[in-house]
């Protein structure tokens, strides 16, 4: 593809966003990285292409399964070239195990788990569960599906919608996963609607970013896991930083960087094995 004429729009947490032409934008996979909802000065060589690459072996396989994605291009191993949407100010989460934030919510009374689940961390869940939580707030929140539809975001058939396409995919990156040896724990998902009303997946999908996938050989319920994505990082924060007391403010930009080399080879190298175990290839 011929260099493309781009306008820059603005920065995200990882990726930068150019206006292309009327109808299609550039996102540029950094490889920059947060902890915590805490923007780091440190960068994880690599981590931008194998977003991309990972977004646009999933976006491909959604494609040929009846799924509509925001993906036109990849003009570059970390550059995506999609179409213009409205964003719905959503992220859906689905989780096929009790990990993360739903087990502390679960611990708090705040949520129950479905029947048949047992009740310990890292449980599989008995079917799989979807959530919905805010997007552009500096700390993300759970959201009812009345909430969604009381601030006007979407209605009760463009929500069943959203949750169809999210098991089906889910089912997709299931797939993907046991062929690479991975437990497909959690994931989120951002949709768009285009001009002609059509919702449409967007942004990344089946990413370390975007998903917690875990070594099924090493799996055990009832037990911390070992995660192929940047938990490297949130650990090193929480027990050598003590970010699990006393973390910069959520949406705080750090200008120095604060990780040791080795935290940041193992990191780049954990997602670089996420990406040939899922795809296959090498990187």
């Amino acid at each position: 593809m011929s260099k493309i004429e781009k306008r820059f729009l603005r920065s995200g947490k990882v990726k930068d966003v150019y206006d292309v032409s009327k109808e299609e934008l550039l996102f540029v996979f950094t490889d920059r990285l947060s902890s915590h909802d805490v923007m780091l000065a440190d960068k994880i060589p690599q981590k931008g292409q194998v977003l991309c690459r990972l977004a646009a072996h999933c976006f491909a396989n959604c494609e040929d399964n009846g799924i509509e994605t925001h993906m036109i291009d990849v003009p570059a191993p970390n550059e995506m070239l999609a179409k213009k949407l409205f964003l719905i100010p959503i992220e859906v989460i689905g989780r096929n195990y009790v990990y993360g934030s739903y087990w502390k919510r679960y611990q708090r009374g705040e949520v129950q788990l479905p029947e048949g689940t047992d009740r310990v961390l890292a449980a599989k869940l008995s079917e799989p569960l979807i959530e919905f939580t805010t997007k552009f707030e500096t700390k993300d929140k759970p959201l009812t599906e009345q909430e969604v539809i009381s601030r006007g975001w979407l209605g009760t058939p463009e929500i069943d919608q959203i949750k169809k396409i999210t098991l089906q995919l889910n089912e997709l990156m299931l797939k993907d996963a046991e062929k690479a040896g991975f437990i497909l724990a959690d994931f989120k998902l951002e949709f768009g609607i285009d001009e002609e009303g059509k919702i449409i997946l967007a942004d990344e999908a089946e990413t370390p970013d975007g998903c917690r996938f875990w070594d099924a050989s090493k799996y055990q319920p009832n037990k911390i896991q070992e995660s192929f994505d940047k938990q490297i990082v949130r650990d090193y924060l929480e027990k050598v930083k003590g970010w699990d007391k006393n973390q910069p403010a959520p949406g705080t930009k750090l200008t120095e960087p604060i990780l040791p080399k080795k935290i940041i080879n193992k990191t780049s190298q954990r997602y670089i094995q996420a990406y040939e175990r899922l795809t296959g290839r090498k990187f």
